[in-house]
């Protein structure tokens, strides 16, 4: 959250809250008694009544937007004070800015940072050198590799029922770019941005160039792009992966870089809602993520709940400097993370890294397992602006998404009867799922330390041959997502009681700790793997891993004082 700006704190209230006006008042002025001046606005929880037409989304979780200014107090201060004044416990944390690192196409992220004046539209040799292919090449659909215009041929002719992907990202080009998806929906369309229309979720173009306020155009294009003809690349044919698909556009930021937690909450919750009351959604394709979030768990358990698969990415980092682990919500096991495969097979990275070179997230190896691949970087990108170019130095993690929700889209579509035979949500999420990941490619270029698993998960998405596999009926459901840090888990059990401390801001507090090591790389390098307990590292590691968060200017008052309470357990 930016210095200066107000404080606006996420409430998820117990069920029997729910739907409860009466009680968005009654904090309201609990608050104003306890001199917090504030507005309250409803955040929608799923299945709890229609969203057609417009009709207002269901109420349930409260968004309380206070006047406190970021500085005043910090954002997970203002969280426990919010907190500590609702006659229930009720979890808790502060609606931040997510920060995502560069991505999408190069030449419209470093090439053109500073810049105010709109790309070339001219068609130029405008990959990545440090990055094959060495050509302007439409390469990733071709057999060799993620096989996906071979599978789609193979379902597009297919008379079945509609397959729709909720996409969110930055909104779609409204001046129609050429490769527009072919059936993108806007009588579906949501817009998420504070201060714009609700119903409108076309791309502005604002933020500034160099924040990539483009960047929904050029996923969306590899997700479901109509045909193009593109002579430099010798290509004429279906740029995007699913161009059968039913694509409903959810703006969720002006730019790639800063989105609001509450943004793609309510966007995955839209979605979820309008899958429960009878317009199905099959899959959701976010190439966005950022910190660690408790309400994006519940709205991601409930979207999974209800037969919705959602695929993010994994998160992108700068020569090795930024942290390089996957970022929420890739990193949930309900979650496929998106990673990248390189045009020769080699992970994501850089062997001798560059300060300025974008790589990709993955590991730690623990949370890899609902991991898959994709290619990445030099892909086609959509040049918004540009209305029929196509550049050829697409990268991040944001090529990769997309190329994962359109396998997912392929194989509901071959098998939308046997999918919907089957009696719950989730078992439908879970026979996608295996199909992906038992055909997934387990190549790794020689010379990596580690294996597949560690840079790919279960492997590089291979579309044809997963409609190979034959829906599985009976695939056991993933654990309920939760946000939870290790440092913690032996205190709560073990530890002294503290006053004050009951379950909700027990989970507040493993939240906020989760945060700060994805943005804190030191920390990251003390734990090593901070899905293992914090007892597995060195004393003098936890001792300095304590000392840095104690030191952190934004680390909660609250979080400080449980530290330095229990320092003595902590470091024994």
């Amino acid at each position: 959250m930016n210095k200066g700006n107000h404080i606006e704190v996420m409430l998820s209230m117990p069920t029997a809250l729910k739907g409860k006006p009466a009680d968005a008042d009654q904090l309201y002025k609990q608050l104003k008694s306890a001199g917090i001046e504030c507005d309250i606005e409803m955040l929608p929880t799923p299945g709890s009544g229609p969203l057609k037409g417009k009709a207002a989304a269901p109420n349930g979780n409260l968004l309380v937007k206070t006047k406190i200014r970021e500085g005043e107090l910090s954002a997970w201060d203002a969280s426990h004070v919010v907190q500590g004044q609702v006659k229930a416990q009720v979890y808790a944390e502060p609606d931040i800015w997510q920060s995502y690192q560069f991505d999408g196409s190069k030449q419209q992220s470093l090439k053109s940072f500073g810049s105010n004046t709109p790309p070339a539209c001219n068609q130029q040799n405008d990959f990545d050198p440090d990055w094959m292919p060495h050509q302007n090449k439409v390469w990733h659909l071709d057999d060799a590799f993620s096989q996906l215009a071979s599978a789609r041929n193979m379902v597009m002719q297919l008379n079945n029922d509609i397959i729709r992907i909720g996409h969110i990202d930055t909104g779609y080009d409204p001046d129609n770019h050429a490769t527009r998806p072919p059936n993108l929906n806007l009588k579906l369309q949501r817009n998420f941005v504070d201060d714009e229309s609700n119903a409108d979720a076309s791309d502005r173009n604002s933020g500034g160039l160099a924040n990539q306020p483009r960047h929904g155009t050029g996923t969306m294009g590899i997700l479901a792009g109509n045909k193009v003809n593109l002579p430099m690349a010798s290509f004429n044919d279906f740029l995007g992966g699913a161009p059968f698909a039913d694509i409903v556009p959810l703006r969720i930021s002006k730019t790639v870089i800063l989105f609001k937690t509450s943004a793609f909450y309510k966007a995955l919750q839209y979605l979820t809602n309008m899958h429960l009351n009878g317009t199905p959604v099959h899959v959701v394709s976010m190439s966005m993520g950022g910190l660690a979030s408790q309400m994006w768990a519940d709205a991601v358990n409930a979207a999974y709940e209800a037969g919705i698969f959602i695929t993010t990415a994994a998160g992108n980092n700068f020569g090795g400097i930024t942290p390089t682990h996957l970022v929420y919500p890739a990193r949930f096991g309900r979650v496929v993370a998106a990673c990248g495969a390189t045009y020769d097979f080699a992970p994501y990275r850089l062997k001798q890294n560059k300060l300025n070179e974008m790589q990709g997230n993955y590991g730690p190896r623990k949370l890899m397992g609902t991991a898959l691949a994709a290619f990445t970087p030099n892909t086609p990108w959509a040049r918004m602006g540009c209305k029929n170019t196509v550049s050829f130095d697409g990268a991040g993690t944001s090529s990769a998404t997309p190329q994962i929700a359109a396998a997912a889209a392929i194989y509901w579509k071959k098998y939308k009867k046997e999918l919907d035979r089957l009696p719950w949500g989730y078992l439908r999420v879970e026979a996608v799922r295996n199909a992906l990941f038992r055909s997934a490619l387990g190549k790794l270029q020689k010379g990596w330390d580690g294996d597949v698993l560690d840079y790919f998960g279960k492997g590089i998405v291979q579309a044809k041959n997963a409609l190979d596999v034959p829906v599985a009926a009976n695939m056991p459901i993933t654990p309920a997502d939760s946000v939870s840090f290790p440092l913690l888990n032996v205190l709560f059990k073990a530890g002294p009681p503290v006053a004050g401390m009951d379950q909700s801001r027990k989970k507040m507090i493993e939240v906020e700790l989760a945060q700060l090591v994805q943005q804190h790389i030191y920390l990251q390098e003390l734990l090593k793997d901070e899905t293992k307990s914090f007892y597995q590292i060195s004393k003098t590691a936890r001792k300095a891993f304590i000392g840095y968060v104690l030191s952190l200017p934004q680390a909660s008052e609250i979080l400080k004082k449980y530290l330095k309470e229990q320092y003595t357990l902590l470091v024994k």
